[in-house]
């Protein structure tokens, strides 16, 4: 089951958007019924905010027809949507506002799929690496915030291993990832190492992209698509930059960013000779 709120806001903002139009009404009537502006609906409907418990129960689940045997689960998904998240106690230095939000949707995300062009992801960081990237990073943080900064990457990890439908990884690398130094050798080659354990475990799947393979559908530069656990969601591709992030929702970015991945998987080696080749530099390394 899903603990991120996160995710809780934005099944609910998806259900109540489908219920209200099943129903046939605008969010003019809808605002209306709670007394509130019709902007507050859109806030709604947008998982900006989650509904108010009573509200939910009261006006709305009548007002859109909703079964009384089902509304208890959305209740119940009020509820967690107004819990806090393990990364929302975290200084803004250490978790900006827009990647506590991408924090928030990973902890409760199905599936991720990633390409890296020049960094090992952070979900398959060692603490060495991490610390290597943060202190080179534009960010300019001091010791505390990088110390910070990578407890947090250090904990999202724990969605990989969780007991409860643990989060499927897909990675596909360029080759520079592996070959671009960060700390030192002993760094790059722990994390190499810890790159091939992880593959061990059932929901992880790393590909390399050699230099030799040429052109590919990742120059562009990273992206992340998320998936999450309920059906007819159509998820998320994520773009980030340096003072921020995308967050693409529309049908057609989500299909350009599927069909670029699939093509980098098909031009990738494939998950047993991307072992070889991550083994292969992790002993040049020694």
């Amino acid at each position: 089951m899903v603990s991120s709120p996160t995710v809780w806001r934005r099944w609910l903002a998806h259900e109540l958007t489908r219920l209200r139009k099943e129903a046939a009404l605008e969010r003019g009537e809808v605002a209306e019924k709670l007394r509130c502006s019709t902007q507050k609906v859109g806030h709604i409907e947008t998982a900006f905010v989650p509904p108010k418990v009573r509200d939910l129960e009261e006006i709305l689940l009548p007002l859109y027809g909703v079964t009384e045997d089902r509304r208890p689960y959305y209740v119940q998904a009020a509820k967690d949507a107004r819990r806090k998240g393990w990364w929302e106690s975290y200084e803004s230095e250490a978790l900006p506002e827009w990647f506590s939000l991408f924090v928030g949707l990973e902890q409760g995300a199905s599936q991720i799929r990633t390409y890296e062009a020049q960094l090992i992801p952070g979900l398959l960081q060692t603490r060495e690496y991490a610390k290597a990237v943060a202190r080179r990073g534009t960010a300019e943080r001091g010791q505390e915030q990088i110390e910070q900064h990578v407890e947090v990457r250090m904990s999202r990890q724990e969605a990989l291993f969780r007991k409860d439908a643990p989060l499927r990884l897909w990675a596909v690398l360029d080759e520079a990832a592996l070959l671009r130094v960060m700390g030192d050798r002993e760094v790059m080659r722990e994390q190499l190492v810890h790159l091939l354990t992880v593959t061990e475990t059932p929901k992880v799947t790393i590909q390399v992209i050699p230099f030799e393979h040429g052109a590919h559908a990742g120059l562009m530069g990273r992206f992340q698509l998320l998936d999450f656990p309920w059906t007819g969601d159509p998820g998320i591709a994520y773009i980030e930059h340096r003072a921020g992030a995308l967050y693409l929702e529309e049908p057609g970015e989500i299909e350009a960013h599927t069909v670029a991945f699939e093509h980098l998987c098909a031009l990738a080696l494939s998950p047993d000779d991307s072992a070889t080749m991550i083994e292969s530099i992790a002993k040049e390394y020694s």
